[in-house]
């Protein structure tokens, strides 16, 4: 069985236990070579646990003065698949979902590298 860990800034992020994480990877365009295309995922979703709460500074909360994960920024991310490297990217955040009145979950999309 295959066990995905995903690390946003070296900090190990909590996932559902059925949440798919698709990559696309698409390396150049045949019709145009300057273009050049990366990894990336669709958006998948993460759980609010207070471990990503903690990572993702309670994004939900507009409470909180001066967070130290701004989420129009993207942070550094790896995926991992059974503690074996996969990717190496960057990690977008694109919102939290609400449910009767506490957080849900985070929605995320990955970014690979570009390597040229």
């Amino acid at each position: 069985m295959r066990k995905v860990q995903l690390y946003i800034n070296d900090k190990l992020v909590d996932l559902f236990n059925d949440e798919k994480i698709e990559i696309t990877s698409s390396i150049q365009n045949i019709s145009d070579i300057s273009k050049t295309f990366t990894d990336f995922s669709q958006a998948f979703s993460v759980p609010c646990s207070d471990n990503n709460n903690g990572i993702f500074d309670f994004f939900y909360n507009n409470d909180i003065d001066n967070p130290t994960f701004i989420a129009r920024d993207r942070a550094d991310a790896r995926i991992e698949i059974n503690n074996i490297p996969f990717r190496k990217g960057q990690i977008q955040l694109e919102g939290s979902e609400i449910k009767r009145n506490e957080a849900d979950n985070y929605r995320v999309t990955f970014f690979g590298d570009v390597v040229t």
